[in-house]
């Protein structure tokens, strides 16, 4: 069973245009609204893959109530989210013709100190009540939850069952801070903005410089790093171990969330036991097949399985 954790989830409203013109009238082509917030997307790609999953964090206000409504009708994955007092936050993507994004994300509501405490009792509870094979934590911390929190959510799990795989999708102070933690996440996701970010370098999509860059950094201390880097590929850190492993061009209808769904197929991977050959190529997989689907953090299982065939790895 797989368990993912969204602290500052969202409502999702994608709009595609011609040609987006800042300061300008714009017409949209499509309007979609849907259910946000990385760890929820993870959790659906790593149901639709046939795992088991809860999905937990923090909603509130209409948008939360329309997050539990949604997440409820999908009967995908089990939602057991923590209410607060106020309104879970909207996000909004604009897409044109030419493919350029432009993304407005508010911040969230604030989390209460005795909200924190309710969340890390439920993820005990969920532990030890289920056979927990994995937990992901997803996206960015609510704008006045403390720079550790995610740190000190590890090292709970950690204390709890010490087997359980931890998977952290995120970026900024709370990664900095986990990644000083007694108890590192087994897995961390950057893409390349964020991983030239942590580590104040150019961004780089060759594989082999970013092979170096890890190893020169406080990074080759994490025992996994899948560092997703858009339709050119994926490069992975195991233990010791480099890889880098691709697929064919596709024409991508929409790559909002193919980063969460490829958390999604990683869970699913671990959840089974997988090697890490496999573990790549579910990840990588789930990713693409994400970017040909208007919805975000949904795939398609045949699609997946087209591409499952299909990835190629390396070594490096």
């Amino acid at each position: 069973m797989i368990l993912t954790i969204t602290v500052n989830p969202s409502v999702d409203y994608l709009y595609k245009t011609k040609k987006f013109k800042s300061g300008d009238l714009n017409r949209v082509t499509l309007q979609k609204k849907m259910v946000g917030g990385k760890g929820i997307n993870a959790a659906r790609v790593a149901s639709l893959l046939g795992s088991s999953v809860t999905t937990t964090g923090f909603i509130g206000g209409e948008n939360g109530k329309y997050i539990l409504e949604q997440s409820n009708c999908e009967m995908l994955f089990k939602s057991s989210f923590i209410g607060i007092n106020e309104n879970t936050r909207n996000c909004f993507t604009i897409i044109d013709d030419d493919g350029e994004k432009t993304e407005i994300n508010e911040y969230g509501g604030s989390v209460k100190k005795n909200n924190y405490i309710e969340l890390l009792d439920l993820i005990k509870y969920i532990i030890n009540n289920n056979k927990i094979t994995a937990i992901s934590i997803n996206g960015s911390l609510s704008p006045n939850m403390k720079d550790n929190s995610y740190q000190l959510l590890i090292n709970e799990i950690k204390k709890v069952n010490a087997e359980i795989k931890t998977i952290l999708d995120s970026s900024g102070t709370g990664l900095i801070n986990a990644l000083e933690g007694e108890n590192k996440p087994d897995y961390i996701k950057p893409n390349e903005n964020e991983l030239s970010d942590f580590l104040n370098t150019e961004v780089t999509t060759n594989p082999h410089k970013i092979k170096e860059e890890i190893l020169n950094s406080k990074l080759s201390d994490i025992n996994n790093i899948f560092v997703s880097l858009g339709n050119k590929g994926v490069v992975v850190k195991h233990y010791e171990k480099y890889f880098y492993a691709q697929l064919p061009p596709i024409k991508a209808v929409n790559t909002e969330g193919s980063g969460d769904s490829m958390v999604g197929g990683l869970l699913a991977s671990l959840d089974m036991h997988a090697d890490i050959q496999k573990q790549i190529a579910f990840a990588i997989s789930a990713g693409t097949a994400n970017a040909l689907e208007e919805k975000t953090g949904f795939i398609g299982i045949e699609k997946f399985k087209y591409f499952l065939k299909k990835v190629s790895i390396v070594q490096l």
